[in-house]
């Protein structure tokens, strides 16, 4: 089976599956919260909590994830022994919405915020810009 090729483009946001309406800026620097992430998977084998973090930011990349287990387990780079114990422990971490793409919920309200700190920013630089260098 071959590796899945990743989409270089983000913006899926809206955690109910909904379309994109604008197209929203590639985010380089995905918020992580090692806290979080370790209280969240506390308890769980080594395999399924690399096999999470590489489908966390795999949705990063791409925006969502497909629905398919043997693409989702090349997209986490895991055998099938590690993908039958890795599994039961990551599929409520991403529901498949009525798209019929996987999505982690929780990292679409950071991709939510990321974007808007992105659109805050850009448009501050433009102001920025402007009052500069447009003198009367």
């Amino acid at each position: 089976m071959k590796a899945p090729t990743l989409a270089p483009v983000i913006g899926k946001i809206d955690p109910g599956g909904g379309a994109e309406h604008e197209r929203a800026p590639q985010m380089a620097k995905m918020p992580w919260y090692p806290r979080d992430f370790a209280s969240a998977t506390r308890g769980w084998p080594l395999v399924a909590r690399g096999a999470y973090r590489e489908l966390l930011d795999a949705q990063w990349d791409m925006g969502d994830l497909p629905d398919d287990h043997r693409e989702l387990r090349s997209i986490a780079i895991a055998t099938p022994a590690e993908w039958r114990i890795s599994w039961p422990f990551i599929a409520p971490k991403f529901p498949t919405g009525a798209d019929g793409r996987r999505r982690n919920p929780r990292l679409e309200i950071h991709r939510r915020k990321a974007i808007e700190l992105f659109k805050s920013q850009s448009a501050g630089g433009r102001a920025g810009n402007l009052s500069r260098w447009s003198r009367p």
